[in-house]
């Protein structure tokens, strides 16, 4: 089943077209990565498992008359795959996950994309990279070394992640991306030559 908030064909065509229209600004490579997932973030099940089974086997212990050794035994593969279970629904793992073990995790994730689409080689380092994954409900942002001018006032790449954040929230999550792409075609207008070279443009969709 495709997971909410995925990019159908149609979509990624717009979004190819978007990436294709904004590289003509000037010169530099853009590419958009939408993965499901940075972790499968096992080992949440289990913890929550555990607790679960824990709690189960103290309060038969504490609250119910002695009962046979095989009711025990229960009450804990039924905590354990019970919670096992529930973590698996995206809305209850997310909650049970620390925001720095997120961000580790993308960041991660992000700068591997980054490194193995090759942008940090694009031409003059002139390599973007806009990130998002749709579990964690992030978007990074990954630039090259050339880019020392036409960024945002505050000298960082936060205009860009806002366009994309917004699309994620309203369920626009093409549309999002697009106008951060969109956002990206002024930074390279801005640092680079004009009607040059276009590098190949890269929208990549992770099933």
């Amino acid at each position: 089943m495709r997971p909410p908030g995925a990019i159908d064909p149609a979509a990624r065509l717009r979004l190819e077209r978007a990436v294709s229209e904004a590289e003509q600004a000037g010169v530099g490579e853009i590419a958009v990565a939408v993965v499901r997932s940075c972790d499968d973030y096992d080992a949440v099940g289990w913890r929550l498992g555990m607790v679960s089974a824990a709690v189960a086997f103290l309060a038969l212990a504490i609250f119910a008359p002695p009962l046979p050794a095989w009711a025990y035994l229960a009450a804990l593969a039924f905590g354990l795959l019970a919670a096992r279970g529930l973590a698996r629904r995206d809305a209850v793992r997310r909650r049970l996950l620390s925001r720095s073990l997120v961000d580790l995790h993308v960041r991660a994730r992000a700068r591997r994309c980054f490194s193995e689409l090759g942008l940090g080689r694009a031409h003059q380092q002139r390599g973007i990279l806009i990130f998002l994954t749709l579990f964690e409900r992030r978007v990074v942002v990954l630039a090259g070394d050339g880019f020392d001018r036409g960024l945002d006032s505050d000298g960082t790449w936060a205009g860009v992640v806002e366009e994309a954040i917004a699309g994620l929230r309203e369920g626009r999550v093409a549309d999002g991306l697009a106008a951060a792409v969109r956002r990206c075609g002024g930074i390279l207008a801005r640092t680079g030559a004009q009607n040059v070279e276009v590098v190949r443009d890269r929208v990549v969709i992770e099933d």
